[in-house]
């Protein structure tokens, strides 16, 4: 579909950047004291309409007292406020069509002589927000996150889990997408696992969790999803922070974010710079039956070590044409660099238990990794506030190179086997959005989009190996190249309306895709063009201030990712291979949630009933081979249905102590079957987290937290339980301009994925960790001009 491709592009940009509007007329002056005629920086100044008193705008004075507002043509007063110094009411004022600029003079304030001494209120914002619709994870106020990577971040999210291997789940289930400030990122690479562990978790602001989500958001996701929200400051003048730190196992790092406001711009910037290395490695057992005897069985044991030097870079600012109008214009670079090193010794027996053969395979890989993103987004505001206009522009650049060499050597050989592989991956994104809000009355509001994203992937993965004349050739099954174009066109409307003490919401998106994934060496060719519909709608009741409930319901669906269609992925372990399936079809889920939020005087509590059905599960199936290994190989089964309760509890019991705590209990039957072998299975499980912060005194905190996955069934035996207990504490310094953090993360070394598959002619027990999260981290922060991540106001 080329030409629709190209068609949707130009509607998309025949969209004016902004609307047409009558200009608005800048009103400047200067604020001092009356006695002294002191300048008085930092002082809150609103604009309010005539006769209504509504509020049209409003900024802060810069250091020398000097302000700037704008408003159309009309009658307004002004209100000046300022700590310690009575209210200055300034009215009329008359802003008249024609003028250049109304200048309203030297505004001068008087001290409050009620004022007799500073008075001050800190509210500081909670680690855990719940709402009926998403929930609101505040990392900063986690002291375990100091220094630690986004996975490590997200694993501490409630609701959210992810394994030793990085793959990460939301209340059990892998089809989750990750936004990047609502959006897709190249933070994020092409998806890879491994792009959450290499990015630095100083740049994340706050982590939000939707479980179900509305027609406004991409349908993609069937599990729900997870928007994570980069620091970006909003005070006037200059500020930021800046970030050490130092752990072990190796991990090294410093960052800064740094913000300038002033008057119509506003420029931010983020940069880090990390060194790590982290072990990682496991053990296997893998048995062979025929017609339920032993035939052969073999052991392996994984030592690995990965990681390398990485680095961001993000420039960027807001220019606001007036107070309606604002452009956002920003540019990422990040890179990498990683020397992976693993060693697999494999030891073959015989069904009696002797030891026949053993075999050591040493894999030394170099990977290097450049992303470039650039977007544009407009915004425009109207003179009713809920009313808002937006369009997003993005693109992204990804090249990501793999080199590896593999040396092999066994009891019976005199010669190593020597073989070396090459994956490269390159991709482009870009992404057009457009958002337009309208509020019919103060009940009603109506919203629709258009959204169109364009991705080219290009993956390249030979394997050669070095024959007896020295000359290396290339083994035929694992050559070749894949193609993946994704082009998604998208369309919504939502309508929501309230009325009393109910409030309803419904909406519905059209996606039409347009899929391709071509292995241009074999020929294979899997081409998918579908269009969809994903209706959404939710109900909310009101049933005191401090009791809501809601039901809601969504559509969505999970495309394979690209990887999992490709049909191989490495070669470090020759007998059990990830490989990819390139007829995989996307899974659609049909959600439906009911929750109650209750506020209790010192903490909230939410409790969320859910069951989502799933048609077309993609299940990674163990397949054991003809000559005494195993392929692991996704497949499209029939039919999940995930039943669940979930429990999340926000208390206070007293003013320097702070409980959060997650429960989450799922039921899962998946029925299907492949190649006429049934894999039908029906679990119950459940995972928790708690999490107690202690606060001795004002300057330092104390805090632990545990979490805890039970084992679970799956379509070919079991998952053991995982859990993990971390400690930090932190201490704030140079005038609580500091903080200090010393964090102990997965204090016992059990974070570890532990499996059993048992099937008649297969068995194999496994313990894996693709990287030890065992670790303790040293972290100092230092604030320029910036409060301790809390509001505060005097």
């Amino acid at each position: 579909m080329p030409c629709t491709r190209y068609t949707f592009f130009l509607i998309l940009l025949s969209i004016p950047y902004f609307a047409l509007a009558q200009s608005a007329i800048p009103l400047t002056g200067q604020l001092q004291e009356a006695s002294s005629e002191k300048s008085l920086p930092f002082a809150t100044v609103g604009l309010y309409a005539l006769p209504d008193s509504n509020m049209v705008t409003n900024a802060l004075t810069e250091t020398d007292g000097r302000f700037l507002l704008e408003a159309q043509p009309g009658n307004y007063y002004a209100l000046f406020q300022y700590v310690g110094y009575e209210d200055r009411y300034l009215s009329p004022i008359k802003v008249q069509a024609g003028q250049d600029t109304l200048r309203l003079g030297k505004v001068e304030m008087s001290t409050d002589a009620i004022a007799l001494q500073e008075v001050e209120v800190r509210a500081e914002r909670s680690q855990m927000e719940f709402k009926l619709d998403k929930r609101v994870f505040n990392v900063g106020k986690d002291l375990t996150n100091a220094g630690n990577n986004a996975a490590d971040i997200l694993d501490n999210v409630p609701s959210v889990s992810v394994d030793p291997e990085g793959n990460v789940s939301l209340r059990g289930s892998q089809g989750v997408r990750i936004l990047i400030n609502g959006q897709p990122s190249g933070l994020l690479s092409a998806g890879d696992t491994e792009a959450l562990q290499r990015m630095q978790g100083d740049m994340i602001e706050r982590v939000e969790v939707i479980t179900n989500p509305s027609a406004r958001y991409e349908a993609e996701g069937e599990a729900g999803i997870i928007n994570i929200i980069l620091k970006k400051e909003e005070k006037k003048g200059f500020n930021g922070s800046f970030g050490l730190t130092a752990g072990q196992p190796a991990n090294y790092g410093a960052s800064y974010n740094l913000n300038y406001r002033r008057r119509a711009f506003n420029f931010f910037s983020n940069f880090g710079l990390d060194y790590r290395r982290a072990p990682g490695g496991g053990n296997a057992t893998q048995r062979f039956f025929e017609n339920g005897e032993l035939t052969n069985f073999f052991t392996s044991e994984t030592s690995q070590n990965r990681g390398g030097l990485g680095g961001y870079l993000q420039m960027g600012t807001d220019y606001n044409f007036n107070e309606r109008n604002t452009l956002t214009a920003a540019l990422l670079y990040r890179t990498g660099e990683d020397d992976n090193r693993a060693t697999v010794t494999f030891r073959d027996f015989d069904p009696a238990g002797n030891l026949l053969n053993t075999t050591v395979r040493r894999t030394d890989e170099v990977e290097e990794e450049h992303n470039l993103e650039a977007t544009l987004n407009y915004e425009r505001q109207y003179d009713n506030p809920d009313q808002k206009w937006t369009f997003n522009f993005k693109y992204i650049l990804d090249d990501d190179t793999e080199l590896a060499d593999y040396r092999q050597m066994d009891e019976e050989s005199t010669m190593p086997l020597l073989q070396r592989s090459s994956n490269t991956e390159d991709e482009i994104n870009m992404l057009l959005q457009t958002d337009y809000i309208y509020p019919i009355s103060e009940s009603t509001k109506v919203e629709g989009g258009l959204r169109t994203a364009f991705r080219t992937v290009n993956n390249d993965f030979f394997v050669e190996e070095e024959g007896a004349d020295g000359v290396y050739t290339p083994l035929p099954d694992f050559n070749d190249e894949l193609e993946y174009t994704e082009d998604i066109y998208a369309a919504y409307a939502i309508g929501g309306h309230e009325f009393g003490p109910y409030s309803v919401q419904v909406g519905l998106r059209a996606e039409l895709s347009d899929i391709t994934a071509a292995l241009l060496r074999s020929g294979e060719s899997n081409d998918q063009d579908y269009l969809s519909f994903f209706p959404s709608a939710s109900l909310s009741y009101s049933v005191t201030e401090k009791d809501q409930l809601q039901a809601s319901y969504s559509r969505r669906l999970s495309r394979p990712y690209f990887r999992r269609l490709l049909p191989f992925s490495n070669y470090n372990n020759p007998r059990n291979n990830n490989i990819g399936n390139p007829n995989l079809r996307p899974e659609f889920t049909n959600s439906f949630e009911a929750g109650y939020l209750r506020y209790l005087k010192n903490g909230t509590f939410l409790t969320s009933l859910y069951y989502r059905r799933t048609t077309g599960v993609i299940e990674r199936l163990t397949l054991p081979a003809d000559d005494g290994t195993a392929i692991i190989y996704p497949v499209n089964l029939a039919v999940r249905d995930a039943f669940g309760l979930e429990l999340n509890l926000s208390v206070q019991p007293t003013e320097w102590w702070d409980i959060t705590g997650d429960v989450n209990l799922f039921r899962a039957i998946i029925e299907g079957s492949f190649e006429g072998t049934d894999y039908s299975a029906d679990t119950y499980t459940m995972s928790g987290q708690i999490n107690s912060k202690v606060k001795p005194t004002d300057r330092w905190q104390v805090q632990v937290s545990f979490d805890y996955t039970a084992p679970q069934r799956t379509p070919q035996g079991r998952r053991l339980s995982i859990y993990m207990l971390d400690i930090a504490a932190s201490l704030d310094v140079l005038n609580n301009r500091g903080t200090v953090t010393l964090s102990g993360r997965d204090i016992f070394n059990t974070r570890q994925r532990r499996s059993e598959v048992d099937l008649p002619n297969y068995e194999e027990e496994s313990v894996f960790q693709w990287r030890r999260t065992q670790s303790v981290i040293l972290a100092f922060n230092y604030r320029l001009n910036q409060e301790k991540r809390q509001e505060r106001r005097q």
